[in-house]
Order: C-alpha cells, then sequence, then structure tokens
C-alpha cells in the first residue's frame, strides 16, 4: 500500500508534465475549395484561319501587342486568372521549323517539371494533326501546351499560364477543369 500511496502522485505528477509541453506540431495549411461551373461550350468561327468550340466560362481576346500577328488570340479565364496564349503561323515551306520551335517552348518547362505526357493529335477527317503536352510538377509556369497543322498551309500553337505564381497542387481542380476545356477545344478544331 505503501508502494501504492507514493507511485499514484508521482504517475500524476508525470502526466501532468507531460502534457505540458510547448513543442507541437503545426497542421499544415489548407487551401480553399474551388467550386467549378459546370462545362458548356460556344462556337467561335470568324474570318480567322480557324474554328473551334470554347468554354461558356472564357473571353477570347484579340492580340493587340506590338509582337502579335494577325489571328493571334488570347482565351482568358477571368475567374482564375488564366489564359491561353494563342499563335497561328501560316506554313510557307517551314513547317519542320515551326514544329522545332513549339517542342523548343514546350521543354523550357523541363527543369520544373516532374513528368512530360505527350498524345498525338492524328485526324485525317479534319485534317487536324499535332501534340498535345501536359507538363505535370508543383512550380510548372505551362502546365498545358499544344501545337496543331494541317501540314500543307496552317500551324496553330497554344500554351496556358496562369497569372500568378505556380502551385499546381493549390489549383490542381481549376487545371483540370481548363484542360478538359483544351481537349474539347481541340476535338472541335477545323481549318477555314
Amino acid at each position: 500500500m505503501r508502494r501504492l500511496v507514493f507511485a499514484l502522485p508521482m504517475l500524476v505528477a508525470l502526466l501532468l508534465f507531460a502534457c505540458s509541453g510547448k513543442d507541437y506540431t503545426p497542421k499544415p495549411r489548407a487551401y480553399y475549395r474551388i467550386s467549378l461551373p459546370e462545362p458548356a461550350y460556344q462556337q467561335w468561327d470568324t474570318n480567322y484561319p480557324y474554328a473551334f468550340a470554347y468554354s461558356t466560362h472564357a473571353e477570347i481576346i484579340p492580340r493587340e501587342d506590338p509582337n502579335a500577328e494577325p489571328y493571334w488570340i488570347n482565351l482568358h479565364y477571368p475567374a482564375w486568372d488564366a489564359t491561353l496564349h494563342v499563335s497561328y503561323k501560316p506554313v510557307q515551306g517551314n513547317l519542320d521549323q515551326l514544329v522545332a520551335d513549339a517542342r523548343f517552348f514546350t521543354t523550357k518547362q523541363i527543369p520544373k517539371a516532374e513528368d512530360m505526357i505527350e498524345t498525338a493529335v492524328h485526324d485525317t477527317s479534319r485534317q487536324v494533326y499535332g501534340r498535345i503536352y501536359e507538363i505535370t510538377g508543383v512550380h510548372v509556369a505551362c502546365p498545358y501546351q499544344f501545337w496543331l497543322t494541317d501540314r500543307k498551309r496552317h500551324f496553330f500553337r497554344a500554351a496556358l499560364y496562369f497569372h500568378r505564381v505556380p502551385n499546381n497542387d493549390s489549383i490542381a481542380p481549376v487545371l483540370q477543369f481548363i484542360e478538359n476545356d483544351m481537349r474539347h477545344l481541340v476535338e472541335t478544331f477545323s481549318w477555314r
């Protein structure tokens, strides 16, 4: 009984001192839940040499900066401050150089990328050929790029950028939403 009388206060004191430590592990920061709208599309068919269906959640802005060439546009998602920068070039015996330039811009992302998934586009009925590049990684500035051509007269290139410091883990739902829109754009793409 003496041992119990002596051990009980020691046990209580030990428990009290063990729980009063100031060292703790902080919880990681969480990201806000992002609510995404239902996908909806509209046709963009103007006097440009190409046409496609694009998201109703985006707006098309013709490029007017000094370096812009004819038929260059921006497909801007104002809710997420993301822009698909689109350039167009006529093919005049320079298709190999245009493809090499598109690959060069894509490979600039490799140092920060964890993986790059390349998908071929080959639609003979619409004469649309090209490549889609999904570039994964937390700090990748341009996670989605693609180029399309008819191999004779047209070359279309697009690159998606978010206008903030890249942290693709935090914007993953938005990125997936926009990637689905880009796939729809490619699937509905046609030459004029």
